[in-house]
């Protein structure tokens, strides 16, 4: 059986989503650290197990009819860092998940999930988060047609 980096990054997105701690714990590298660049919180994989154990609305159902991800995984996508380092999105070892969730206040976050993998496990996480806000000018763009 071949490895599947893809199917590996996919099943962990979604076991955060749901909050799926058991499937979590046999995904990351035993030397897993997680970032949270706008916090500068860093945390080993036990203690990003213990933050999603108390979460404050707990575990949830899984959702079977939307995905709750969606996963970079082509080499023509790029990022700017806030030092404006152009960066691929997608390397072998590395995957990018666009995602979002309900914080306990009712309020709706973006959150990106840029991993590294090593040894066929999550070895690294850098996850940023962003409020929903209302477009300045209205709910749409102008049409483009003709």
């Amino acid at each position: 059986m071949t490895f599947d980096a893809r199917q590996l990054f996919e099943r962990f997105a979604r076991a955060i989503s749901d909050r799926d701690v058991v499937t979590i714990r046999g995904l990351v590298h035993p030397d897993f650290v997680g970032f949270y660049p706008q916090s500068g919180e860093r945390f080993g994989s036990d203690l990003f197990v213990t933050q999603l154990e108390q979460y404050p609305t707990g575990p949830r159902e899984p959702v079977s009819d939307v995905p709750p991800v969606r996963v970079v995984s082509d080499d023509g996508r790029w990022v700017i860092t806030p030092a404006y380092t152009v960066v691929p999105l997608v390397e072998p070892s590395k995957y990018t998940a666009v995602t979002s969730a309900v914080y306990p206040d009712g309020s709706e976050w973006h959150i990106v999930i840029m991993v590294e993998l090593r040894e066929g496990l999550i070895y690294r996480s850098d996850s940023y988060f962003a409020p929903v806000l209302p477009a300045p000018l209205g709910d749409s763009m102008p049409s483009r047609r003709g």
